[in-house]
């Protein structure tokens, strides 16, 4: 009884680890798991935390700094009746009471730079989440051009036979035969190299999702057309505020604009403030004191550091100026184009379903005939090819408006 409830649990296992090994791969879980994988997405995160790192160390500078110390000094000398040594420590207290604004200024542009790198880290994911989406679309027209290769030979197969069968009883030359034997040949080399490529997407896939030797089995087909429809001034709208890249773009123009502010206040006045404790002497502790004083720091020439500085900074904050104008130019020509070739591209699916239609009519007719046989090889040839082509092409007009609406919302940003 044990041992066939031991077997029973086993049989289970195995059903159950097979189950899951079975479970289709969606898109959605290709995403998240790329989201968690993928090296660009590990970069882009810990240059945040650096740029946070960098934001807090600016803030440091106008929180109170304290030192201790402590020393012991002992020497010889010929003259000396004594040699005993000298004892000092010391604790110290220091603060920066105003520096005309440049601390803040300098937090001010960490901050800046730690938003921009969120902004970069954005983009990167929206960049790691189109390539799996593509790569998964990729691998849905592969697989299902590989299915109508498989039809195709499976056809030239049927063929074949056919023609053998009439060749057999006479009522078909030999060339019927070779011609079959021909065209199944040479369907088999195509669905060779479907089966090929559809692998290598399989690669593909994998790779984008941070995990290259993945083996990817069973997923979903996605490579259906779903209307979506937005207009081409709210897309160019939502892109403007939207993409990554272009409020990356911003925060360095607002960062330049910070250090041109900071630059200019390189002649100003800065005020400190310190305190501090010492004991010393022979022995520790036979003399102490406090200290205190407030300083005022006025530099009056710099040789003309601050003015280089100044110049420099007002023409990093045109060069940045006028790269986020071309960003933005760019943003609207690549929202325009990927607009109007989605448009092209669902015209183009709604083309190939009517020629998909009928040339499955004509294959139907002409499989017919050839069956009858009253057909001819040239006949039923052409009408499996282009039965085939048509296929191929309704295929890669659903990928084709897959591709473009991925284009178009990539070019609005916020994938």
């Amino acid at each position: 009884m044990k041992n066939k409830l031991i077997a029973a649990v086993s049989i289970l296992l195995i059903l159950s680890a097979g189950t899951a090994m079975a479970e289709t791969l969606t898109l959605e879980e290709c995403i998240d798991t790329a989201l968690k994988n993928h090296p660009d997405m590990v970069a882009a995160e810990a240059q945040i935390a650096s740029r946070k790192a960098a934001a807090g160390e600016s803030a440091a500078g106008a929180r109170p700094q304290i030192k201790a110390g402590a020393s012991y000094t002992r020497s010889d000398s010929t003259n000396k009746t004594d040699d005993d040594g000298s004892y000092n420590t010391s604790v110290s207290l220091e603060q920066s009471v105003y520096d005309w604004g440049k601390r803040g200024l300098r937090i001010e542009g960490a901050k800046i730079n730690m938003s921009a790198a969120e902004a970069e880290y954005m983009d990167t994911r929206d960049k790691v989440i189109a390539a799996v989406r593509s790569a998964y679309y990729n691998l849905n027209r592969a697989v299902r051009q590989h299915e109508v290769a498989k039809a195709r030979y499976d056809n030239y197969q049927k063929r074949l036979s056919w023609a053998r069968s009439y060749y057999e009883v006479g009522t078909k030359p030999k060339i019927e035969v070779t011609k079959a034997e021909a065209d199944l040949a040479n369907s088999k080399l195509t669905l060779v190299k479907a089966g090929s490529a559809a692998e290598q997407y399989r690669a593909q896939l994998a790779s984008a999702m941070g995990l290259p030797m993945m083996e990817i089995k069973d997923f979903a087909d996605v490579l259906t057309y779903e209307d979506w429809g937005v207009s081409i001034e709210k897309a160019v709208e939502r892109a403007l505020s939207n993409r990554p890249d272009l409020v990356a773009q911003r925060r360095r123009v607002e960062y330049a604009e910070t250090l041109l502010a900071l630059e200019k206040k390189g002649l100003s006045p800065e005020i400190s403030a310190s305190a501090g404790y010492s004991a010393y002497g022979n022995a520790p502790f036979d003399d102490n004191g406090w200290n205190a004083k407030l300083s005022l720091s006025f530099p009056i020439y710099d040789g003309g550091l601050t003015r280089s500085r100044v110049e420099g900074a007002e023409a990093d904050l045109a060069v940045s100026k006028a790269q986020f104008d071309r960003a933005s130019n760019d943003v609207m020509l690549e929202v325009r184009k990927a607009w109007h070739a989605l448009a092209e591209a669902k015209e183009a699916l709604n083309a190939s379903l009517e020629a998909e239609r009928q040339a499955r009519e004509t294959y139907e007719l002409a499989e017919g005939r050839y069956e009858a046989g009253v057909g001819s090889s040239l006949e039923i040839s052409d009408a499996v090819e282009s039965y085939a082509s048509a296929q191929t092409n309704t295929i890669l007009s659903l990928y084709e408006c897959k591709a473009k609406r991925l284009d178009l919302e990539k070019a609005m940003g916020g994938l």
